[in-house]
């Protein structure tokens, strides 16, 4: 029973995550002129091993293509982020280890682009990734920390020191 939890509420956790950061793309996308233009480009990257800008085409297939991705890897995460609040409920200071999962996921985000697409790192400006994924990494909290009062009062309660 627990596990189902885990996985449904670390499933909707994830999906706020991803809707999220999709969102603030497609902001920018819009604000830049070349809608869905940032999804094309990591679809192009990671689906058909694009490693040119002029290569990418903004298509449905593509775009549909990595948002599955993506949502899966939200998914993934948003279980993970689960599993510590959850531990946090008896443990806070696991709540250190939700702020280390976000450093390291920012390193890993940059350091897969640099391995597999390190073209993608002229198209998409860091800071425009790293405030989509603070972005993410908030709104994903702010459901976590009001959906749990067990966590509130564990954290209240717990002499930090």
């Amino acid at each position: 029973m627990a596990e189902q939890s885990i996985w449904k509420r670390g499933m909707t956790v994830g999906l706020i995550g991803a809707v999220t950061v999709a969102i603030w793309f497609f902001v920018i996308d819009v604000a830049l002129g070349r809608p869905l233009f940032t999804p094309a480009v990591l679809g192009s990257a990671l689906l058909f091993g694009v490693r040119d800008l002029a290569q990418v085409e903004v298509g449905a297939g593509t775009v549909l293509g990595y948002s599955v991705i993506h949502i899966l890897g939200f998914g993934v995460l948003g279980m993970i982020v689960v599993g510590l609040v959850t531990r946090a409920r008896s443990r806070p200071n696991f709540l250190l280890a939700l702020l280390l999962i976000f450093v390291v996921w920012q390193a890993l985000f940059f350091g897969l682009l640099a391995i597999a697409a390190e073209f993608l790192l002229g198209a998409l400006a860091w800071w425009s990734v790293a405030i989509g994924n603070l972005l993410a990494a908030t709104t994903m909290g702010f459901y976590l920390w009001k959906g749990d009062p067990d966590l509130q009062e564990a954290v209240r309660s717990f002499p930090f020191e």
